[in-house]
């Protein structure tokens, strides 16, 4: 073979064999990058949000702790003689309080500030500059309009750690407001952890001023300041590398701190984040060079012919390994090489379609599976639910009779002592109070004893169901005018009959009205929809933009006296009866909610030409 020859064949197998592997190489290392960017970036993200929700945490203890001793301590009755005396005991169990104080509707003081001059533990020291910018901090006018308020943190020069300002109303007088200094330095303790060594780690207030910071003067450089303002005006975490005052390359990550417009920034020294993708960089080049000596060496072997069949079958094999059965090899010649190619491709045809077989067969069986666990899924939490109800429903029933006939003497002994006595006397004022309560427990055993009743109701009779929806709305409408909430209400007029009693479903949609109306105290959308589902059932919804459910709660939601309401003479039974009238009328409720985004409500009842009940 001519050396001219040779050494083309050397330089083209040179070129097919390393120009791949560096393409490849760098592709890899990209990618890996890239992957170690979004890996990385989750977990500093997750740290980020755990500061900050420790930050929030913090802070907002730190008002209800407050608010309790404001509402505890009866503040508004004190002299102000009394005034620091009382003050000193809730200072000296909450630890994170640096000073206490109370003042009046103009911000001053009625009685000295309470405080520990020197701190200790998580408290900060106290002097007379750190009083004055206190002063000028504390948020006096908010908190007069709102009942609490949370001021901007601040720090002191040449003191470690961050402060915020504090306060509520002093209990029921509103011109008297309970100051506090929180100290922050245990958000400083946390940011050091999560910094370590070689970290970093920061909290910023709503203006991007370094609140506490780790690992350096509390100075942020050009890009931590992008990325902090980048943070704060989308509300949501951003991550992205930054360089800091130094010049140190590291890969942080922001996240928002709920109800404060604060920042918490936790980052990763680039060089340790991305070291596994630089290791992958030198591989690369230590197997190129490998890979071309073996170039050198295979091309010398094979330099008669044989290494292009053979570099055929074995990008063949390669690409069988990767599950790519439709690839084949030429069928070129009668040899043996000729031979191989061809039982190759016989191969690869078999392999390619029983891997079909195998994963249509697959498929299928998964599906079925699916479908069988969601239906039993299904039907274990009907069963669950129906005998639960059941059994709370046969307790009520016994309950409500029991305590009715009881509940009934006591109504008529108060109401003939109230009378003997004048209505505005101590002792007529103690009646009128015991008889409001009397007649709250008897309204509550009537719907006890209404639970029972459901079920031994008979099967009614056909009825358009968009009157008791109608009726229900008719019944809310002063409340909803009250509390500004906008009604969004569309019912088909193709609805078909269902049926049942017209009382009862009007009772069901009154109930779920209250609710959705009680989870918008200021005000909000509230959206009822009726209409056919197959001609063979009819779908009720009522949605409400309120706070929502929490997710641990939802499984109680239809339990008797389980509530999830704030408001006083709410005891927990609206939806445990519409829960009941639903599955008397052999239909099916399903609630879907999430914190914070309202609630949506579904009643599907079966038509009245429908024989089946709904499971």
């Amino acid at each position: 073979m001519p050396v001219r020859f040779v050494s083309r064949l050397m330089l083209v197998l040179a070129l097919v064999g390393v120009v791949p592997v560096l393409l490849l190489g760098g592709l890899s290392f990209r990618a890996n990058r890239d992957e170690l960017h979004r890996l990385v970036g989750g977990l500093q993200t997750q740290s980020a949000t755990e500061l900050a929700r420790s930050c929030r945490q913090l802070v907002l203890t730190g008002v209800d702790n407050l608010r309790l001793a404001a509402e505890y301590l009866q503040l508004e009755k004190l002299e102000p003689a009394e005034v620091s005396e009382v003050l000193s005991i809730p200072l000296r169990q909450l630890g994170a309080l640096n000073l206490l104080v109370l003042v009046d509707a103009q911000g001053h003081a009625i009685a000295p500030a309470v405080f520990i001059s020197e701190g200790g533990g998580h408290r900060q020291p106290v002097t007379d500059a750190s009083l004055a910018l206190f002063s000028r901090q504390a948020p006096v006018n908010d908190a007069l309009s709102t009942g609490a308020a949370i001021g901007p943190p601040y720090r002191m020069p040449e003191m470690s750690g961050g402060r915020v300002a504090l306060a509520v109303r002093a209990g029921e007088d509103a011109s008297r407001l309970l100051l506090a200094e929180l100290s922050l330095s245990e958000l400083g303790r946390q940011v050091e952890e999560l910094a370590g060594e070689d970290g970093l780690a920061f909290i910023v207030d709503a203006q991007g001023v370094p609140v506490a910071t780790a690992n350096g003067p509390g100075t942020l450089s050009e890009e931590q300041r992008a990325l902090v303002a980048e943070g704060l005006s989308r509300g949501s975490p951003v991550v992205r590398t930054v360089r800091d005052a130094d010049g140190a390359e590291f890969l942080a990550a922001f996240a928002p701190v709920p109800e404060l417009g604060w920042g918490a920034v936790v980052g990763r020294r680039a060089s340790v984040a991305f070291a596994p993708a630089e290791h992958m960089r030198r591989s690369t080049f230590f197997w190129a060079l490998m890979a071309l000596a073996a170039t050198g060496v295979l091309g010398l072997v094979l330099a008669r012919g044989v290494s292009q069949p053979v570099a055929r079958l074995s990008a063949g094999v390669a690409a069988l390994a990767e599950g790519r059965y439709g690839e084949r090899v030429p069928e070129e010649g009668r040899d043996e090489l000729g031979l191989l190619a061809r039982s190759f491709n016989h191969m690869a045809g078999e392999l390619q379609r029983r891997d079909a077989e195998l994963r249509r067969w697959s498929e299928e069986l998964q599906q079925r599976v699916d479908e069988r666990t969601r239906q039993l899924r299904e039907a274990q939490d009907q069963i669950a639910r129906t005998r639960r109800m059941a059994a709370l429903g046969s307790l009520s029933a016994g309950i409500a009779h029991e305590l009715n006939n009881p509940l009934t003497g006591i109504l008529g002994l108060l109401s003939l002592s109230r009378d003997e006595v004048p209505a505005t006397s101590a002792v007529g004022q103690s009646l009128t109070m015991a008889l409001e309560q009397a007649r709250r427990m008897a309204g509550i055993i009537r719907e006890l004893g209404q639970m029972a009743e459901q079920e031994r109701a008979g099967a009614g009779r056909p009825l358009d169901p968009a009157q008791p929806v109608r009726a229900a709305l008719h019944e809310v409408r002063e409340e909803l005018q009250s509390r500004g909430v906008t009604l969004s209400c569309e019912l088909g007029e193709q609805v078909p009959r269902v049926l049942g009693h017209a009382d009862q479903l009007q009772k069901v949609v009154t109930n779920l009205l209250q609710n959705a109306l009680t989870a918008m105290p200021s005000g909000g959308t509230l959206s009822v929809g009726l209409a056919a589902v197959d001609g063979d059932a009819v779908c009720l919804s009522v949605k409400d933009t309120g706070k929502g459910i929490p997710e641990t709660m939802r499984e109680r939601i239809f339990d008797p006296f389980f509530t999830t309401k704030d408001e006083p003479g709410r005891v927990g039974l609206g939806l445990s009866v519409a829960h009941r009238i639903v599955e008397a009328h052999h239909g099916r409720i399903r609630v879907e909610s999430e914190a914070g985004q309202g609630t949506t409500i579904t009643i599907i009842l079966p038509a009245a030409s429908a024989e089946a009940h709904l499971a």
